[in-house]
């Protein structure tokens, strides 16, 4: 589970063109493959009731099918960047169609209600953001779970010092005007799971929780 080097592609074009066979090269590439999805699903209660959960960046869905299998009947919205992406998670889902919705658009800018969800997940998708934009997203998801709701995020780490090379290296390539800072690129910025903890706290929730720690990877959850 390598972070790719920093590519200065526009996102959604990044994940169009790599929606056909992103599930294989996930498979092929995710250390730990199972062991990484099992754990996404893991704070979910099994249950039969349809339970209202929110996939942010939810690329072709592959961390659905555990979280269906904890929770069949579970209400799902995905919201993605890549249309390319959510077909391939509509046409995989086909037979849970009047069980998901999905929204094309950026996470970071769609209205989310309060109180509306039991679980938020997002999974390999918030490395790409710095400090101050994943705070506000985490206040954001904060107020959108309800009282007891739990947020699930699975995403690469690294040490503290590589954190601070690599976000070094992101502002030096901003200050040579090799992309602009308000687009959204494909470059990886993944955190220090003391980083990712200090964030959690200031935006409001409890209970951090590290589920799975791998070599690149961990998988983490908090409550509000």
């Amino acid at each position: 589970m390598n972070p790719q080097k920093n590519k200065f592609e526009k996102m959604e074009e990044f994940f169009d063109l790599r929606a056909t066979g992103y599930d294989g090269h996930m498979a092929e590439n995710v250390n730990d493959y199972e062991v990484f999805y099992n754990s996404i699903a893991e704070p979910i209660l099994k249950t039969e009731s349809p339970i209202k959960l929110l996939d942010l960046g939810c690329g072709t869905g592959l961390e659905l099918e555990y979280i269906f299998a904890k929770a069949p009947n579970a209400d799902v919205t995905g919201i993605d960047l890549s249309q390319e992406m959510l077909d391939q998670l509509i046409s995989k889902y086909i037979d849970k169609s009047d069980q998901i919705e999905v929204i094309r658009g950026s996470y970071l800018d769609v209205e989310l209600l309060s109180d509306e969800y039991d679980y938020i997940i997002s999974v390999m998708s918030l490395h790409h953001f710095l400090p101050d934009i994943k705070l506000n997203l985490y206040k954001k998801i904060w107020r959108a779970l309800k009282p007891g709701g739990f947020y699930i995020e699975g995403d690469y780490i690294v040490s503290k010092i590589k954190e601070v090379e690599l976000l070094a290296d992101y502002n030096d390539r901003l200050e040579n005007n090799e992309f602009l800072q308000e687009e959204l690129f494909h470059l990886d910025i993944p955190f220090s799971i003391e980083t990712q903890q200090e964030l959690f706290d200031r935006a409001g929730f409890t209970d951090f929780e590290l589920i799975f720690e791998g070599d690149e990877a961990g998988v983490y959850s908090v409550k509000k």
